[in-house]
């Protein structure tokens, strides 16, 4: 419940992104490549904290009617999230893998239902959902393949999917971690040694770390490691198509890859991936499901 209330935005604010999101538009498509900016559908990159909660939720609203929407929240944690779809008159299930018992059951009280399940293994039919939404949850998928194909099969044909993800691995600190000490530590968990990795999470990983903080996912090694472009040819292989998509770009990244060039040079060579994938922390996608994969 407190993180809902953290998650939410004065009215003031979201009026001033609305003003100032074009500028900001432009400042940030600066740091991207001109072939990152000609991906399909892309229609507008951004700064950190540049998309607020409420406004995220009106994007979808722009595709589908919300009220009385039969909503599948993926990765829903400890449910806080239920409740601003909720707000919008959507008939939400949350489901998540691990269990937030205590949180649910006050969550609950509101109208939510919870499923603890694996997005891989869901427990309804096919075409069960008109939406499926999730919040930070894709960059967390081993299997994303698999997962997918569970979204498009409990969705109805024309069905929607929206997704925010990140941060994105291979961009400052992508393991939920990295930074932790500095800026110069941000892309520990790709630029050093297992040993010297291993080194600097025991270094700062903290006992009391919320149980949704960033030492419980390097513990479980809950990540995907995908770049942009591999979430987009995922999305092809589970024929949903791309009807909107948003990048967000990391301050901090473009300040490491400013101080240390070299470093920043090293990583994507070593890693393979491209001087987008740096500074690329977050996709925001809107999906529409074609047909179930048979």
């Amino acid at each position: 419940m407190a993180h809902a209330r953290k998650m939410e935005s004065p009215a003031y604010k979201r009026a001033a992104y609305v003003v100032l999101r074009p500028l900001l538009d432009r400042l940030a498509r600066r740091h991207l490549s001109a072939t990152m900016l000609t991906l399909p559908a892309l229609t507008l990159v951004l700064p950190e904290r540049g998309f607020p909660l409420a406004t995220r939720r009106g994007w979808l609203a722009r595709y589908i009617e919300l009220r009385g929407a039969r909503l599948l929240i993926q990765g829903t944690g400890s449910g806080w999230d239920t409740l601003s779809w909720l707000e919008c008159g959507a008939r939400p299930v949350g489901v998540e893998l691990y269990p937030f018992l205590a949180a649910w059951n006050q969550v609950g009280a509101h109208g939510p239902r919870f499923v603890q399940t694996s997005l891989t293994a869901l427990p309804f039919t096919n075409g069960a959902f008109d939406a499926a939404a999730s919040d930070a949850v894709f960059e967390h998928c081993r299997d994303l393949d698999a997962v997918l194909a569970e979204t498009v099969r409990v969705l109805r044909p024309g069905g929607y999917v929206y997704a925010t993800y990140g941060p994105l691995w291979y961009c400052w600190g992508g393991d939920h971690f990295s930074g932790i000490g500095g800026l110069e530590y941000g892309y520990s968990h790709v630029e050093r040694s297992r040993r010297e990795y291993d080194e600097y999470v025991a270094a700062f990983a903290s006992a009391e770390a919320d149980a949704q903080g960033g030492a419980r996912y390097v513990a479980l090694d809950l990540f995907s490691r995908l770049t942009t472009q591999q979430y987009l040819d995922a999305f092809a292989r589970a024929r949903l198509t791309v009807v909107d998509l948003r990048l967000e770009i990391s301050a901090q990244a473009v300040a490491f890859r400013r101080r240390w060039p070299d470093r920043a040079a090293m990583i994507t060579r070593r890693c393979g991936i491209t001087p987008d994938d740096l500074v690329v922390k977050a996709n925001f996608v809107i999906l529409r499901s074609q047909s179930p994969i048979v």
